[in-house]
């Protein structure tokens, strides 16, 4: 369910109503009132959901999801409602900006009366400090110059926020360590451009940040599109790195600076990944994985794996290839 802390809802609307925005064809009945929208995984029997992609079979399998988008080559179950649509990407892009219009871009803009009351702020909470009045920040916290904090965003106890950093959509835990100019919760990159048609998708999920997590001066952790950013509890995140909507992190890992992880990626417990490092949206990386510096991962990754290169292989084998062609110049 999208967080009405930051999102407004304007549904419910019938298959039939969602179906003519979308020039798609209902399977089920039409009637049927959805409530809102929702990533497979999370979708409930109230909500829709999509489907374009055999990576997402397993969520397909499990789905609770009332109404599925999918495209006409895919089988029809009939103990399913489906819509049925060239592209279900493009689908669920327009079905997002009809239950939430407000959502297409962004709003940056407060006045006086969105300010939280000095009374209410931190002890420890610097001058020329934003922190709008329906955020809550939990005891013990300190809070560098110049910090940005949105509605609706929630922070812990015992964290430290340091100069520069803005922080939107955002659910943050316990003893949570944030340096200098650090971004979350900004827009993820996304959008469908083709070539007589561009659709930007609203961004509509959170970043969950659990307890004991340190995130590294300038680094980027984008919202979920539908569904969430999640960084696990005791993960560590170095310098400029950036962190794209839908990545979800296990706990204990560690991530060295100036690495890119792509959208929809999901990284296992106690990884550990070298500077540089470039990871292609929605791959699957196991547990206790390690990666070598400058490394490109363009697929998935299976548990207690060690790999290097680009792209990326088993690191003794990457090892021996380059041995091999510095023998053979």
């Amino acid at each position: 369910m999208i967080d009405k802390d930051f999102y407004k809802n304007i549904g419910p609307f019938s298959l039939d109503e969602i179906a003519s925005k979308v020039d798609a064809s209902v399977f089920g009945n039409g009637d049927k009132k959805v409530l809102d929208i929702a990533s497979l995984e999370d979708a409930s029997e109230s909500e829709i959901s999509f489907y374009n992609s055999v990576k997402y079979k397993h969520h397909l399998e499990k789905t609770k999801a009332g109404v599925i988008v999918v495209d006409k080559s895919f089988e029809i179950k009939p103990e399913n409602e489906y819509l049925v649509v060239d592209d279900p990407y493009v689908a669920i892009a327009k079905i997002a900006s009809m239950f939430y219009p407000d959502c297409e871009y962004q709003n940056f803009y407060f006045d006086e009366d969105d300010l939280l009351n000095s009374s209410e702020k931190p002890k420890k909470c610097s001058k020329n400090v934003f922190i709008h009045k329906s955020s809550s920040i939990g005891k013990n916290c300190e809070i560098g110059s110049f910090v940005k904090i949105g509605p609706g965003v929630t922070i812990g106890d015992n964290c430290l926020i340091g100069d520069n950093v803005s922080i939107y959509y955002a659910k943050i835990s316990h003893n949570v360590k944030i340096y200098q100019g650090v971004k979350i919760g900004g827009e993820g990159f996304g959008f469908i451009a083709k070539k007589d048609f561009f659709k930007k998708i609203p961004q509509l999920g959170r970043v969950i940040i659990k307890e004991n997590v340190q995130i590294g001066c300038n680094s980027t952790l984008d919202r979920g599109s539908i569904g969430d950013t999640v960084i696990s509890k005791n993960t560590m995140i170095d310098n400029l790195v950036h962190i794209a909507h839908n990545v979800k992190i296990g706990e204990n890992s560690i991530i060295a600076a100036m690495t890119g992880i792509s959208g929809s990626t999901e990284i296992g417990k106690n990884a550990m990944i070298g500077g540089q490092v470039g990871i292609s949206g929605h791959v699957r990386i196991g547990d206790n994985v390690k990666i070598a510096a400058k490394s490109g991962i363009m697929k998935d990754i299976p548990n207690n794996s060690n790999i290097g290169g680009y792209p990326a292989e088993n690191l003794i084998d990457w090892h021996r290839g380059t041995i091999f062609i510095k023998k053979n110049r």
